[in-house]
């Protein structure tokens, strides 16, 4: 089975060189929360926030904080500019050598289309990544200094699908399933290009507590191409995530009170 889905996920880029390559299984603990909060007609802010851990919560994986702005086009087509901190930590049987961060600009575009019931969602957004390289520190070589920042371009693209469970529409108590799946497209690596760099599949039942507030939990199936990563050879992670999150979006407009 985790073959299959490691095939499923990595397409023919992965049919052609999955037993090339060294695989590494992990149990991992997502804590995530979402929000757009509305503060005009066509603006809102977005605020986003990850507490990433492995051995199912046991050690530190990754943290990461998205703040971004949106502009409404229509209430089908959202527009936004945005900012992404990444700490990545040290993890499973293949650890990165030091904890380093990254700095993200991106960009995104989200087109929702209801079918019916069902709500399909399609997201695409373009990463400008700058990752801090670390390297052992002259006098100790177990202490990390940083030496500069490493460019790479990412390209994602995530399709999502909202069944409501119970009710006709997603509304106050109504249960729902979420099911999505996003692929990261690296380019611009002049040392070496891994077009696939990283896919999630996700199946996530969800519960509206009220108008603004949602919770989601549910399973999270993840792969990551890491060249030369295993002593050399090139490293598939492959994740399974347990993922709880609260999605909250806020209307702040002031409310225009009849005369």
């Amino acid at each position: 089975m985790r073959r299959l889905l490691l095939l499923l996920s990595l397409g023919p880029i992965g049919l052609a060189a999955a037993a090339q390559r060294v695989t590494s299984a992990n149990a991992n603990l997502w804590l995530s929360h979402w929000g757009d909060h509305r503060l005009a007609a066509r603006w809102s802010v977005h605020t986003e926030g990850h507490w990433r851990r492995a051995g199912l919560g046991e050690h530190a994986q990754q943290l990461l904080l998205r703040p971004a702005v949106n502009f409404h086009l229509h209430d089908q087509v959202l527009l936004t500019q945005g900012y992404s901190y990444y700490e990545n930590h040290s993890y499973g049987t293949h650890p990165i050598r030091f904890a380093n961060h990254e700095h993200h600009l991106y960009q995104q575009v989200q087109l929702t289309q209801p079918i019916g019931r069902v709500g399909l969602q399609h997201r695409f957004r373009m990463e400008e990544r700058f990752i801090a390289r670390l390297v052992p520190s002259s006098d100790d070589p177990n202490t990390a200094v940083f030496d500069r920042y490493v460019y790479q371009s990412r390209f994602r693209y995530r399709v999502w699908v909202t069944v409501p469970l119970n009710r006709p529409t997603v509304e106050p108590g109504a249960f729902m399933a979420n099911l999505y799946d996003e692929v990261f497209l690296n380019f611009g690596d002049s040392q070496r290009l891994d077009l696939i760099q990283q896919n999630r599949i996700s199946l996530l039942f969800g519960y509206q507590v009220s108008k603004p507030v949602n919770v989601l939990l549910g399973y999270l199936y993840q792969t990551i191409q890491r060249p030369g990563a295993a002593n050399g050879a090139d490293l598939i992670e492959l994740n399974s995530t347990l993922h709880l999150a609260v999605v909250c979006n806020l209307d702040l407009r002031k409310v225009k009170r009849a005369p």
